[in-house]
């Protein structure tokens, strides 16, 4: 089961606002790079090597070899190409984030707060070859409302903000659940190496063996009972910094 426009933007929105507040990266920018780099989740790149945003080379020694396209005076030209092969989307974010703060014909990027000026940079910058990137990461970003999430992380006062219950936000899972969050939670098992086999969003027996393990590997979700409760939830460290429970 494919990712959706929504259950991939709820799954990525976590880590991408925590990776604004610590590196200054625009999530608006960098939720837009993932949705087109990686097809919303559902690229052959993303599903073999954890790439959201098509960046090319090895990672900690692991890549993988893909065909590519590549634009060449204007022409489309398609090649094999390798690209980085991360453990899971939180290390890929981190490394796409790394890029920009540190090559430095992207310190335009770096603090800016503009997302049509960071659109038009990172083309600019030579991120992609494609000669309308910056006109599609910002029909994405004006789409899905990602400025949103800039103006989330800019306006974020701690001392302010409500504190929330995450049940608020993240339905309890157990046998018999169906839906887009037990699609997120299969694909983020499967991700992490705790297998529950097929991610056709249901929560059948195979999925609760794989959360049992994955609370056991993580003891801050309390007893291994095989349900995705408020403990559980709170486990994926995007959503834990972004929501304290009361």
């Amino acid at each position: 089961m494919a990712y959706t426009n929504d259950t991939f933007f709820h799954f990525l929105k976590g880590f991408v606002l925590e990776d604004m507040a610590k590196t200054g990266i625009l999530a608006s920018l960098t939720g837009a790079q993932a949705y087109i780099e990686s097809n919303k989740g559902n690229s052959g790149l993303t599903q073999k090597a954890n790439n959201l945003f098509g960046i090319k080379g090895s990672y900690n020694g692991q890549s993988v070899k893909m065909l590519t396209t590549e634009y060449y005076s204007g022409v489309a030209v398609k090649v094999y190409a390798n690209f980085r092969k991360y453990p899971s989307w939180a290390e890929s974010i981190a490394d796409h984030s790394d890029l920009f703060n540190r090559l430095a014909r992207y310190k335009n990027l770096r603090g800016e707060t503009d997302y049509v000026k960071a659109c038009n940079n990172v083309q600019k910058d030579g991120y992609a070859t494609a000669p309308t990137y910056s006109t599609t990461l910002l029909n994405t970003i004006n789409k899905f409302k990602l400025y949103e999430w800039d103006a989330e992380v800019l306006g974020r006062n701690i001392e302010k903000q409500k504190i929330l219950s995450i049940t608020d936000y993240y339905p309890t899972l157990r046998l018999g659940s169906t839906g887009e969050y037990v699609l997120c939670w299969q694909r983020y098992l499967n991700m992490s190496g705790f297998f529950c086999g097929n991610e056709d969003g249901v929560f059948g027996k195979n999925t609760r063996l794989a959360v049992i393990e994955y609370q056991k590997a993580h003891p801050e979700c309390g007893r291994p009972d095989g349900i995705v409760g408020p403990k559980t939830w709170n486990s994926i460290p995007s959503i834990a910094n972004k929501i304290r429970v009361a």
